[in-house]
């Protein structure tokens, strides 16, 4: 499959989008750009090639307004695709020298083994567009009278799409007017049951309501999906070649009857027999050029359906939308207003709240000042070491004076010069897991938090930090609505970013934010409200929902290239701090014709193999290669975010600790520890117990990231780092305690103390 999507991306020169699914043939969309193939069994290569190289030209040479005139003006598809085909496959092969081999091998082929059901059968007895369709897919001794040998002429002749339809009009009231190139139409039952054929025109027409709405639509793009209907028609009349306007009305209500279930193309069926009947009794009905059908065109599509390898697996595509920034984003100006009027309005109630965790906020800053100073010297002190490490030293070329005097027995008098590698400059964008989840965590998130935006302030590394929610829009209903410019094919995101902390915001803005969420995350907390003052209600825009981990992650792929050209960033460092696996990104959105006018709708990408198309990069990724599961999803958007901006860490800090106790369990860590680190229920056990003694457990590419941090509940982590000695105590007891303090000032910050690891 791998190396038709390439053959034909190749042949197309465009970036088409190439899909593989359950269908009877090749498809071209040219709404969408779109090339569907079949999963094809005991197929050869020639005749896939063949296939392809067809859906090929009509993604080249076909356009959509072709299929919209056919349409309007009533011309029979079914003559418009055989004529269609002819010219297609002519530029085809003018156009690729080594396509006449594939043509001429794979017709051969097809016919031999019955692919048009011709074998058995005297082809003169066929129609006249039956028989230009046969000769000129390399059928031999298709017979033509004088007058019809014009026709065979002036159908490889046509150059533009407006040469095809006019031929095809011509060509019917030819027919029509002699009743010896109409033919005897062979008795080729079961034909009526073909709904799409062998490599067509397509045009999305006439999808289904239903279909849609019972998430069954694959964006068809067969044009002759009226054809099968008609074809039907005339078997059950006897070989009529005319309709009433009931049957006419028939035909168009059913097509792309492809799409359909298959109790509704039954019902359609009989309700198209009935209509039939009425026309044969009537003695007729009208001159429309729908009546003309190719019956080889229509045979083609019940063969196909003989090669397709109906045990393949469903796949489901879809590709990244390119995000609007300015929807997804709440600034933080918005979020300062919307705390400022909830919380002052509060406090004009009762202040004892408002008070009570200033001051606790106030003395966490107090506590923190020397931590942070001690890790920023620790910061430095790890740089220098890493640069002299990377050090080159190099002989200048000019001699050293002060070695002068050695040159009896020392070759080296050159003075020598020593090259420190540049410095990066470093970047920081923090996404917090804004759940409902997250509750009994958030008073520790935010102290984990607050101390790396202080560090980041002190060392001057930009940064931006994120809660991803989807809340937000659905409670403020003005500026509900999706985060993306919609494309036929994207995935539909569910998600904002609220946008908490920026290296650009102004110290009192912060200090008012850290205030605020600080509120809001002691509104969850165990503690005795009875005494300590009852705590607001947060925001309803602003309060904890669900987890969009994985829309967060794609909405990323366009928020940090734009941070990082913003702020003049060399190396970028993402944080995605979350308590548990993300919501399944469900739907896509798709855009198809009906009744010739453009239409969207949503469909479900749930169930089957997905396969996810990054558009900026051309890169693919596949669930089969991910893993089962939700977070099969997560691990897919993270291998594409990390094409997207290559050079780039991507790191989780989960928070797999909750209740009062903020205790790691096994139930908390089994799906994020890698089996290469935990082979054995024993060994879990150790594990869980290293993570609730050292604060954090460290996995080597955990569920996709670069590395995963477990950590316990951030309720567990005491921030006070003070020196804690009794007084005359010797000398053993005073280093005990001074590399317990040493140790705490890194150890209770596992966020912070691992992100300078990873920028040092």
């Amino acid at each position: 499959m791998k190396d038709l999507s390439l053959l034909a991306k190749l042949l197309a020169e465009e970036d088409i989008h190439v899909v593989h699914r359950n269908q009877p043939t090749a498809m071209f969309d040219v709404l969408n750009r779109e090339l569907s193939l079949p999963i094809w069994k005991d197929m050869s290569k020639t005749v896939q090639d063949l296939f392809t190289l067809h859906e090929v030209g009509h993604a080249l040479w076909t356009p959509l307004e072709m299929m919209k005139k056919v349409k309007e003006e009533k011309i029979s598809h079914s003559v418009v695709n055989v004529l269609e085909d002819v010219r297609i496959e002519k530029a085809v092969q003018l156009k690729y020298k080594g396509a006449v081999k594939i043509f001429n091998n794979a017709y051969n082929e097809l016919i031999n083994s019955n692919f048009f059901q011709t074998v058995g059968k005297d082809i003169s007895n066929y129609n006249l567009i039956d028989r230009i369709n046969l000769h000129y897919k390399h059928h031999t001794d298709v017979p033509f009278a004088d007058n019809e040998m014009v026709w065979v002429e002036k159908s490889n002749k046509t150059i533009t799409p407006d040469d095809v339809i006019d031929l095809a009009k011509e060509l019917v009231a030819f027919i029509k007017e002699n009743p010896e190139s109409q033919g005897k139409t062979p008795d080729d039952k079961g034909l009526e049951v073909a709904d799409m054929g062998q490599p067509s025109m397509g045009d999305n027409s006439d999808q289904d309501e239903d279909s849609v709405e019972n998430q069954e639509y694959e964006m068809p793009s067969s044009s002759d999906s009226e054809e099968t209907e008609e074809t039907s028609e005339e078997e059950k009349s006897g070989g009529s070649k005319e309709s009433d306007e009931k049957s006419e009305e028939t035909d168009e209500e059913t097509s792309c009857a492809g799409e359909e279930k298959s109790d509704e193309k039954s019902d359609e069926k009989s309700e198209t027999k009935e209509v039939n009947a009425e026309a044969a009794a009537d003695g007729g009905g009208d001159d429309s050029d729908m009546t003309i059908v190719s019956t080889t065109d229509n045979a083609s599509r019940k063969s196909s359906e003989s090669m397709l390898d109906t045990d393949a697996p469903k796949f489901e595509y879809s590709q990244i939308p390119k995000v609007d920034l300015k929807k997804v984003i709440v600034s933080t100006t918005e979020i300062l207003d919307i705390f400022k009027e909830h919380y002052l309005n509060e406090k004009k109630e009762d202040s004892v709240y408002w008070d009570k965790t200033l001051e606790e906020l106030n003395n966490t800053k107090s506590d923190s000042k020397k931590a942070v100073s001690y890790m920023v010297k620790e910061f430095e002190m790890k740089k220098s070491a890493d640069a002299y490490a990377r050090s080159t030293t190099s002989k200048t070329g000019t001699l050293d004076m002060g070695k002068l005097h050695t040159y009896k027995y020392n070759d080296d008098l050159f003075a020598k010069v020593t090259t420190l590698p540049g410095a990066k400059n470093h970047g920081l964008v923090l996404f917090l897991d804004w759940s409902g989840s997250m509750a009994h965590n958030l008073v520790g998130t935010m102290n984990q938090l607050f101390n790396i935006i202080w560090f980041c302030k002190r060392t001057q590394i930009p940064f931006e930090v994120y809660g991803f929610s989807n809340v937000f829009n659905r409670r403020m209903g003005e500026k509900s609505g999706y985060a993306q410019n919609f494309k036929s094919g994207d995935m539909v995101l569910n998600v904002s970013l609220l946008n908490f902390f920026s290296s650009k915001m102004k110290t009192q803005e912060q200090n008012d934010m850290m205030h605020y969420l600080y509120m809001l995350a002691n509104r969850w907390t165990y503690r005795n409200w009875r005494i300590e003052g009852y705590p607001y209600q947060e925001p309803a825009s602003l309060s904890l929902g669900s987890t969009p981990l994985n829309d967060a992650i794609v909405v990323a792929m366009d928020l940090i290239p734009a941070f990082k050209k913003s702020a003049g960033i060399q190396k970028m460092h993402t944080v995605f701090l979350t308590d548990g696996a993300s919501n399944e990104i469900d739907n896509k959105f798709v855009v198809y014709s009906k009744n010739g006018y453009v239409t969207n709708d949503m469909q479900s990408i749930r169930y089957g193999t997905q396969i996810i198309t990054d558009t900026i990069t051309g890169k693919k990724v596949n669930s089969k290669d991910f893993g089962i599961g939700r977070e099969s999803q997560t691990k897919m958007l993270l291998s594409l975010l990390k094409k997207r901006v290559p050079d780039m860490n991507v790191v989780n800090f989960f928070v797999a600790g909750g209740g009062r106790s903020g205790k790691v369990n096994y139930n908390d860590i089994r799906d994020v520890v890698d089996y290469s680190m935990c082979q054995s229920h024993n060994e879990m056990i150790n594990l869980v117990k290293k993570c609730n003694k050292d604060n954090v457990l460290i996995v080597p590419k955990g569920q996709g990231f670069d590395v995963t941090y477990i950590l316990p509940g951030l309720s567990k982590m005491e921030m006070s780092t003070e020196l804690d000695v009794e007084v005359g105590a010797n000398k053993g007891a005073l280093k005990r305690a001074f590399s317990k303090m040493s140790n705490g000032k890194t150890a209770n910050r596992p966020l912070l103390n691992n992100f300078i690891k990873m920028v040092a």
